[in-house]
C-alpha cells in the first residue's frame, strides 16, 4: 500500500525522495524504468557490500560501507533518512583525522554537505547526490582491495 501511495502514483514529491528512483521519476523516466535501475543499483551494491564485509579491509570502512549502502538501495530514502549518511561520514572523518586527510576529502565532504543542505532550494532530489560521493570516498579508502592491490593502510592489525 504505501510502496503504491508513494512510488507508483507519486503521492509524496518526487523531490522529497533522495533515492535513484525518484531522480529517474523526477525527470519523467517511467515507473518500469525507474524500478530497473533501482534493483540493478541495489544488486550492485548488495554483491559489493558481501565482497567488501568478506574482505580483510578495515572495520571502520566496512561499516562506513553499509551505511552508505543502505541508502543507496532503497527507493523510500526521504530526506530524513539521509541522517544514515553521518555515520559514514564519520567513519570517514575519524580515518582522516587518524592517518591524515587526502586533498579531495574535505572538498568532496563540503559537496556532499551542500547537496544535501540545498534539495530544498532546488525542489529536486540533489540530496541523492551526496551518497556516491560519499561512497566514492569510502572506495576510495579501500582501493587497495577492490582493485587487487596490496596497501598498508587496507588490513587492520585485527581484520575488524
Amino acid at each position: 500500500m504505501f510502496s503504491r501511495a508513494f512510488l507508483t502514483e507519486g503521492k509524496a514529491p518526487w523531490w522529497k525522495l533522495q533515492s535513484l528512483f525518484a531522480l529517474l521519476r523526477f525527470f519523467g523516466g517511467t515507473e518500469q524504468l525507474a524500478w530497473i535501475l533501482q534493483w540493478i543499483m541495489t544488486a550492485t551494491v548488495a554483491v559489493g557490500l558481501a565482497l567488501m564485509w568478506r574482505s580483510p579491509v578495515r572495520y571502520s570502512l566496512k561499516a562506513a560501507a553499509l551505511a552508505a549502502g543502505t541508502l543507496l538501495t532503497t527507493p523510500y530514502l526521504f530526506m530524513y533518512g539521509m541522517m544514515v549518511l553521518a555515520i559514514a561520514v564519520a567513519f570517514l572523518v575519524r580515518i582522516g583525522l587518524k592517518t591524515g586527510f587526502r586533498r579531495y576529502e574535505l572538498p568532496a565532504l563540503a559537496s556532499a554537505l551542500a547537496l544535501i543542505v540545498t534539495f530544498i532550494f532546488t525542489g529536486a532530489p540533489v540530496g541523492l547526490g551526496a551518497t556516491p560521493i560519499v561512497a566514492a570516498l569510502i572506495l576510495r579508502r579501500a582501493g587497495p582491495w577492490w582493485r587487487r592491490e596490496q596497501g598498508p593502510s587496507l588490513i587492520s592489525p585485527a581484520h575488524a
